[in-house]
């Protein structure tokens, strides 16, 4: 009798445990997700602008490294300030196979009031990398520093003519950073817009302007042969490889740091398993060799952040962002 009843204290045991399993497989099942049809990364630049170089690098990682089992392009919608990548990307609500190479348009189009999209309307997937702004001169110039710099606008900010690509960008934020850190008015500065930050920097070559706020892409090769010098990099702290010489803003005594970021944005509506996927899929591809080179060679810093840390750091964004657009007259 007592052999009959252990051998059922047995089975039920069995019985249960493997029906805890069979809901856990269940449960498991309800919960993961995996691409199910090709991946559209929407660039909002044309071929070869900043967008599209990181959403093809993204691009051949994920399909060379097999980290989505789904094809993967490329989907350039320039246009609108990147406003109309972003249109495009919400009508496809709740879709993890659409993604925007969000940059920091993200915040200053809604702080503009160029359009009613906000942060929020989006899902922060993850923060990839930062891009800071390099201040670049001709190599004759009397400028030898950001000190030097700073002097001079305090003495009059309109004698140096500064070259930008976009007013209200990350380079001329950083730029008026610097201003209003070193007691100028940013609103009095002599800024020129270019089409191309390339364009500002023939201009300092030819002498019609001072100095250029880039990124440093555009400048490098300049420095490199000896015709332009680098005065300092908007970063937090000195970058490594070909500008290990440049010192920062903040070491030579200014606190001012704005990156030109670029990340994974989805549409609204994302589920938290989608989110997860697309969070361990990304974390793998900052890990590859081919992605740290990449960084390298566009004078990139890396810098992964997950959805909800990604997110703080959209908030705080927004509020330094707004800040500096309210000073230059430039927040609806």
């Amino acid at each position: 009798m007592e052999k009959k009843s252990h051998s059922c204290r047995v089975l039920k045991g069995w019985l249960l445990g493997m029906s805890l399993l069979t809901a856990t497989h269940m449960a498991l099942a309800q919960t993961a997700w995996r691409p199910e049809q090709p991946i559209e990364l929407i660039a909002s630049s044309a071929a070869g602008g900043s967008s599209d170089r990181t959403a093809r690098a993204i691009q051949k990682i994920l399909q060379e490294e097999k980290l989505v089992p789904v094809p993967v392009s490329v989907i350039n919608k320039p246009g609108g300030n990147q406003t109309i990548a972003r249109a495009y990307l919400n009508q496809h609500s709740a879709d993890a196979h659409y993604f925007d190479i969000g940059n920091p348009t993200l915040i200053s189009n809604h702080i503009a009031g160029l359009t009613s999209q906000h942060y929020s309307d989006f899902t922060p997937v993850a923060l990839l990398l930062n891009e800071y702004t390099a201040f670049t001169v001709r190599a004759d110039s009397p400028l030898r520093n950001a000190r030097d710099l700073a002097a001079r606008l305090k003495q009059d900010p309109e004698s140096i003519a500064i070259g930008i690509s976009n007013r209200g960008g990350t380079n001329h934020l950083t730029l008026s950073l610097l201003a209003k850190t070193a007691g100028v008015d940013p609103r009095r500065l002599k800024v020129v817009v270019f089409k191309s930050n390339s364009e500002s920097m023939t201009a300092v070559l030819g002498g019609h302007v001072q100095l250029v706020a880039s990124t440093v892409t555009p400048v490098i090769a300049q420095v490199r042969a000896g015709t332009a010098r680098m005065l300092a990099l908007g970063a937090p702290q000195r970058m490594a490889g070909a500008l290990a010489d440049v010192p920062t803003l903040r070491e030579q005594g200014f606190d001012v740091s704005l990156s030109n970021w670029r990340a994974i944005v989805g549409p609204k509506g994302l589920t938290p398993a989608q989110v997860a996927f697309w969070e361990n899929a990304l974390a793998k591809l900052v890990a590859t060799d081919y992605w740290k080179k990449d960084l390298e060679t566009q004078y990139w810093e890396g810098n992964f952040l997950r959805s909800r840390e990604f997110l703080g750091y959209l908030d705080n964004e927004y509020k330094t962002t707004k800040a500096i657009m309210s000073d230059l007259g430039l927040a609806k």
